[in-house]
């Protein structure tokens, strides 16, 4: 990952933008995101329930089970702050989708080995996560839907100006699973029933001259072309046989615009003492915000229930820190973005290798055999990532390939302050039942 002299990174130059998280694999391959696609959602009730209340822009949505120090963002999260020294973000939620994928294709001790990665007793856990996200999505669009009817009606009616912008935003994610044609074997019945019913996956073929184009297509349409290009033109396909993608796409706007004309540069204090020049934004609104002698945290709401918190200082139980966050009249100063990562030199792979998972890395032994009667095994894992960030909102997109080779409160006097001109960390995220889904995460540093 193109991101300074990291311990991990030192070989890595390329920084991209939208998150982009891609797992390939050559003989086998998965994908995470969609509810069923035919028949009755089992979840669809419960999901109407969550969602059917009017949600309050200003009430803090605690970050609960996939923030706590044990959880698998959790030490995502922590590994990638640990191995990086320049700006970043990464999707935790996109790599989870790919893993899903992956995970409905594995059997015996290298499932087993997946799971106990992943902090979940079965792989229904895991794709529960999946479906209440899937869930939000759909409220998402649906809220979308309502606030285009009563903009044209109010419209109509003479009760808002010409010229005013219809709404807007959008929360996809799309899930494929790919075959090189040159294998004979198809994936298996079961395989697909489980990843078309969780996942809605698309599946697409490739053969080793047109794999690069149409790997990079897909990720190009999906992220709204944020990520015009996962792979480089000199990626090795000669022995590639299953690729598993997921693409998240996200944009939106402020619940409460930042006013362009308050727009300044600023400098901004980097690690090392110096100071780098920056556009800053700057409103005073009532926000969520937390403060102690570690750290300082607001939360700016965007429309349709989505989240986007800052931090400065210690993120440790962040959980905690935004549970006990107050309505705030606060003066936020942030910095304007537009952030490309690149995860694309092993460092996913690492991750997942130092919280136990071997087999699936395994020429030999990896078994994926309720994928396909194909010996494959996981040789890389890529993610790419994109962010904007500006006074009307956040448009921000990943992208996750897995890829697979053949194998042998009351207001005070004085507003709060918070003004991000020294390194901060960032998440996107929303609250689906009692689980908080970080859509993407990062820190920037200069």
């Amino acid at each position: 990952m193109k991101k300074g002299n990291g311990k991990l990174f030192e070989k890595c130059a390329k920084t991209i933008a939208l998150m982009l998280s891609a797992v390939m694999l050559v003989a086998g391959l998965a994908s995470c995101g969609a509810k069923e696609s035919t028949g009755e959602d089992p979840g669809k009730e419960k999901n109407d329930d969550v969602w059917a209340k009017e949600l309050n822009i200003i009430e803090t949505k605690s970050i609960k089970s996939t923030m706590t120090e044990t959880s698998f963002d959790e030490k995502l999260l922590s590994f990638v702050s640990e191995h990086t020294s320049g700006n970043y973000m990464v999707s935790p939620l996109s790599f989870r989708y790919a893993l899903g994928l992956l995970l409905a294709g594995a059997e015996g001790e290298t499932k087993a080995e997946l799971l106990k990665a992943f902090g979940v007793e079965s792989e229904e856990e895991w794709i529960a996560f999946c479906l209440d996200f899937n869930g939000f999505v759909e409220h998402f669009a649906e809220g979308l839907e309502r606030d285009i009817e009563r903009f044209k009606s109010e419209k109509k009616q003479g009760w808002i100006p010409e010229g005013t912008k219809e709404p807007f935003r959008a929360l996809r994610v799309a899930n494929s699973v790919w075959k090189a044609e040159r294998v004979k074997e198809d994936f298996k019945e079961a395989y697909r029933e489980n990843i078309e019913k969780n996942y809605s996956a698309e599946y697409r073929s490739f053969t080793e001259e047109n794999a690069i184009q149409r790997i990079n297509e897909w990720a190009d349409i999906k992220t709204e072309h944020m990520i015009p290009r996962l792979l480089p033109d000199n990626y090795p396909t000669e022995d590639l046989a299953v690729v598993l993608m997921n693409a998240l796409y996200f944009k939106d706007s402020w619940v409460n615009s930042f006013e362009k004309g308050l727009t300044r540069e600023g400098d901004f204090y980097k690690k090392d003492g110096n100071t780098v020049k920056k556009e800053f934004m700057s409103t005073s609104e009532l926000f969520s915000y937390y403060e102690d002698e570690e750290t300082k945290l607001v939360v700016l709401p965007m429309d349709g229930g989505v989240y986007m918190a800052f931090v400065l200082g210690s993120t440790k139980d962040l959980s905690g820190k935004l549970s006990n966050a107050k309505n705030e009249q606060v003066k936020v100063t942030i910095p304007k973005l537009d952030l490309e990562t690149e995860f694309a030199c092993g460092e996913l792979v690492d991750f997942l290798k130092e919280n136990g998972v071997k087999l699936a890395f395994d020429a030999d032994r990896a078994d994926f055999s309720g994928m396909i009667d194909h010996q494959i095994f996981v040789s890389d894992i890529i993610q790419k990532t994109r962010i904007k960030l500006d006074e009307d909102g956040v448009e921000a997109a990943a992208v996750t390939a897995i890829m697979m080779n053949d194998g042998a409160a009351a207001i005070p006097k004085e507003p709060k302050v918070f003004t991000a001109d020294r390194p901060f960390s960032f998440f996107i995220y929303t609250t689906c039942n009692d689980t908080t889904a970080v859509m993407f995460a990062g820190e920037i540093v200069e």
